[in-house]
């Protein structure tokens, strides 16, 4: 038993890891959830959490833990598979496929713990928490090299000319504290007040091989630009749940929306100076207004969920959310977007749960075109499923998997402008090194595969 504890323990240390999208590099990638117990429920515990974390969605849910002090240690294990492509076309212009110029996986570690205490009086349930996890990540990498076509018709190697990369870390962690009280098996209320700091480093990077610079005798200058940012701010987050009878529960959260106070630079400029995006013009298309580096808001949202038990010989749970998210909150040119979750756990054989559930959530991407910035709105899909037990009477483990998957069209992170050189290429004048338009777009394909696991412990 030591040893399959140590192996749990060992898992869920191991398993504290990220990797997040190099599309929200600047805005940061908001965690959801970090449990595993929700996340196999298709993250739908508005109503029905069991799991301290499961009031990270929820804080009325601190009434569904049991009586006494518990602790839960938490991680996950996500991997991001970003492929990007361009279109081909043959001689006639018709579309032949894509072609991934550049596949990127990465991984990056964090992990999150709390304590609870839950005591009865009389008709009451009391319960408190307090919680460390992370909020919002920046973590995100991109590395892509960039060859001739020297040599490439004898079955050579084209020299590499440049290496370019993008490498974002950081992110905003959460000191939170959850307080929930429940009255005679009728409902709930709960309230977390989060203090959120943390800080942000990205660096996008162009640097010349050494091939390169002896081809242009040296000539050429390596381009660095970055981004540093601290952040801070209060969170509040408030939840209620109503018990109807022993097989339906309704829930309810809401949390307003959040403003940072914000310092750092760009390229050692203070971000209250720098543009980041404009987001309104008049008919001459000059500039009414702009968003700066040193504005950064979490949009305010609101859930609705019920969890509702059905007269099975084996014990089911069937959960459902639907989630308002207010993006315009954070920009303008954001639409507000709903979210949905589902799922379901069953019981099987030996008391084991089988748990699985979906989820469709929506955020958005800015991109520019002619010194003119508009928004992308992308959907992302998430399948999930797992289970758990429990082991030496006070000791729970959980685990899911999540697999998601989502696609949009974007331009060149780097653009091919920049290696105009004529003495860079072997047939230079048949390359037209121009930065390529909306006219002809990347497709980008991201798939994330993410493994979460916890223990939790009542004394």
């Amino acid at each position: 038993m030591k040893k399959a504890f140590f192996i749990i323990t060992l898992i869920t240390i191991i398993s504290g890891l990220y990797s997040y999208s190099i599309l929200e590099k600047e805005t940061g990638n908001i965690i959801g959830n970090l449990d595993p117990y929700s996340a196999a429920m298709g993250s739908a515990v508005g109503a029905g959490g069991f799991r301290l974390f499961d009031s990270m969605v929820n804080p009325a849910n601190l009434t569904g833990l049991k009586n006494g002090f518990g602790f839960q240690g938490t991680g996950s294990f996500l991997m991001d598979s970003d492929n990007r492509s361009l279109p081909m076309y043959n001689s006639f212009d018709a579309y032949c496929g894509d072609a991934v110029y550049a596949s990127n996986v990465n991984t990056f570690a964090d992990f999150a713990g709390g304590i609870y205490y839950k005591r009865v009086i009389s008709d009451f349930e009391l319960a408190a928490s307090l919680q460390y996890r992370p909020q919002v990540s920046f973590k995100a990498d991109y590395f892509e090299q960039v060859r001739n076509n020297r040599n490439s018709d004898d079955n050579g190697y084209p020299p590499k000319i440049a290496q370019n990369s993008i490498e974002s870390k950081g992110g905003i962690n959460a000191i939170a504290f959850q307080t929930a009280f429940k009255y005679m098996n009728i409902g709930s209320l709960g309230l977390e007040v989060a203090q959120l700091s943390g800080d942000s480093e990205m660096e996008k990077s162009v640097i010349w091989t050494p091939e390169a610079q002896d081809m242009m005798n040296d000539t050429l200058n390596d381009t660095i630009n970055t981004l540093e940012r601290e952040f801070s701010a209060i969170q509040f987050i408030v939840g209620a749940t109503i018990h109807f009878s022993k097989r339906f529960d309704l829930g309810l959260s809401f949390t307003p929306k959040t403003e940072f106070d914000i310092t750092g630079n760009k390229d050692g400029v203070d971000v209250n100076n720098v543009v980041f995006v404009y987001t309104k013009f008049d008919s001459t298309g000059t500039p009414l207004d702009s968003l700066t580096f040193a504005q950064y808001i979490l949009p305010m949202n609101a859930r609705i969920g019920f969890s509702f038990k059905p007269r099975n010989i084996m014990q089911t749970v069937m959960n459902c959310d639907i989630e308002y998210i207010k993006w315009s909150d954070t920009n303008p040119l954001y639409d507000d977007a709903i979210n949905y979750y589902i799922g379901v756990e069953h019981m099987i054989n030996n008391k084991i749960p089988f748990r699985f559930g979906f989820n469709y959530t929506t955020s958005y991407g800015l991109h520019e075109d002619s010194g003119f910035v508009f928004a992308n709105e992308i959907t992302t899909p998430t399948f999930t499923t797992g289970t758990g037990f429990t082991f030496l009477d006070k000791f729970t483990f959980d685990i899911s998997l999540e697999y998601s998957n989502r696609q949009y069209e974007a331009l060149d992170l780097f653009m091919d402008s920049y290696y105009d050189h004529e003495d860079l290429w072997e047939n230079y004048y048949y390359l037209n090194l121009q930065d390529r338009g909306w006219e002809n777009p990347d497709t980008v394909k991201e798939t994330f595969i993410n493994l979460k696991s916890a223990i939790s412990f009542k004394w």
